[in-house]
């Protein structure tokens, strides 16, 4: 069989394309080139009619959610390529419904994006995915069973961010460090009073130091404004109660979920709140919220100067940061370094179907260098992260219940590997035994080239008949 042309394409340039395309790419290219012929192109120009001539060159498409934006218009590239025999494989890491916490939450909503990328996973010929649990929620969407799950994976032989480079720490500190990207504020209130506690007992106070990695100032924030003509017209027409107000704000600018005329609904569909954009301010950054709830609203902070000196928002780091450092945002190719001035690593996450449907990024950035994490004990960390073996996972229900005593029970947790160091090396090092099969680029990639190879089989199968 000759070498089969693949294109990887992916318009994002962050942690997604990182994990799901390039490095995948590159790692197929290293050990399958008999097979196959790889292209990297993150950009692609549709609106120069050779571009359709180039795809058309290719026998299977690898992309992420999506080679066009607009379904209508992907539906049409689709089928000319496929009736060119070539082969689309979509790759989707995360559930298509944001939960109603999620900041974008509004935006998908009101542009109605779940339904463009189900449509888009739809029209794909097969696709790619992160974990077994979402693969099913996939199959139950489409009736398909094209489904192929490929693990978000690292290898540590030539992907040098994930080689052990760990040092200590120069106070004897226990480092905790929460890396994470911008949307997980309300993940991160399950850690409220935690610090508080640790900072408390005789046992760990002063004996850690907690490092925030990602922390970014730039980019846009979103300013949600309520359309004051759409208040005006209701109150013309005696509509405006303190339970239509209610109403409102449950709704988050789903018009269907007010009660008003149909008339109303069609006229303010979509424009009950108007969504602006603009720069970031340093205060506003949600790593300011994660950092207050990490540092217990800064008390574990003794250094007036080194306070003053965080309130200027300085990057780089402080010649004496103690107890508390930030680690400003990094490439997607390099920000796993602070890993090397880790002990211990965190995750929280809130139980709800879009996080549910995660992968275990967070277990799998750490196996490389046996770090201990801690997690919530909810999936995608409870599927083979197994506590008091490779992981400690705090419960986020109990009976049944939100665990109301969340905070005590992270408390506990991050205390048994504070206080013992053994017991630090021991989880870790069962990590890294229970990960390094499963979650290994070059492993996932032997299973990526037997996919392409039974496709391209099917497709030569399909051109015979």
């Amino acid at each position: 069989m000759s070498r089969k042309r693949i294109l990887f394409y992916n318009l994002d340039s962050a942690g997604v394309n990182y994990y799901r395309t390039l490095t995948p790419a590159i790692q197929l290219e290293r050990d399958h080139s008999d097979k196959f012929d790889v292209e990297i192109n993150p950009s692609l120009d549709f609106s120069d009619p050779e571009t359709i001539n180039y795809l058309k060159g290719f026998d299977i498409i690898h992309y992420h959610r999506f080679l066009i934006p607009s379904v209508p218009q992907m539906l049409r590239l689709a089928n000319e390529l496929k009736s060119s025999g070539v082969v689309l494989v979509m790759d989707i890491d995360d559930y298509w419904m944001l939960d109603k916490t999620h900041p974008m939450y509004i935006t998908f909503m009101e542009k109605k994006v779940y339904n463009d990328i189900i449509d888009n996973i739809k029209i794909a010929d097969y696709v790619t995915t992160t974990t077994e649990l979402f693969a099913a929620e996939i199959r139950k969407q489409t009736g398909k069973d094209n489904i192929f799950v490929l693990p978000n994976s690292v290898n540590p032989e030539w992907m040098k961010q994930f080689k052990d480079e760990r040092y200590p720490d120069p106070n004897g500190l226990v480092r905790i460090t929460y890396m994470a990207g911008s949307s997980h504020l309300n993940d991160v209130q399950q850690l409220k009073g935690v610090i508080n506690r640790l900072n408390s007992d005789p046992n760990t106070k002063g004996k850690f130091k907690i490092i925030i990695a990602g922390w970014d100032t730039e980019g846009t924030t979103t300013d949600i404004v309520f359309n004051q003509e759409f208040g005006k017209e209701l109150q013309n027409k005696g509509l405006w109660t303190p339970d239509m107000i209610k109403a409102i704000n449950k709704s988050r600018g789903n018009i269907d979920m007010i009660p008003v005329p149909t008339s109303i609904k069609d006229k303010y569909r979509g424009k009950v709140f108007f969504i602006n954009q603009r720069p970031i301010k340093s205060e506003e950054s949600v790593y300011l919220s994660y950092e207050k709830i990490l540092t217990d609203d800064y008390r574990i902070i003794n250094d007036k100067e080194y306070l003053k000196w965080l309130r200027n928002y300085e990057r780089g780091k402080y010649h004496n940061e103690g107890v508390f450092a930030r680690r400003w945002t990094q490439k997607a190719n390099v920000y796993a370094e602070v890993l090397n001035e880790t002990d211990i690593s965190i995750a929280p996450l809130a139980d709800n179907m879009f996080n549910r449907m995660k992968s275990n990024l967070k277990q799998v950035e750490c196996w490389t260098r046996r770090i201990p994490i801690v997690c919530t004990d909810i999936p995608p960390y409870n599927v083979d992260g197994i506590n008091g073996r490779n992981c400690l996972l705090v419960p986020y229900t109990k009976n049944s219940m939100i665990n109301k005593n969340i905070d005590a029970d992270w408390a506990k947790a991050l205390k048994k590997l504070i206080i013992d160091p053994e017991y630090r090396q021991q989880i870790g090092n069962q990590l890294y035994e229970d990960f390094k099969e499963k979650y290994n680029l070059k492993n996932v990639t032997n299973k990526r080239a037997e996919i392409y190879e039974s496709i391209s089989v099917k497709k030569e199968q399909l051109l015979d008949v």
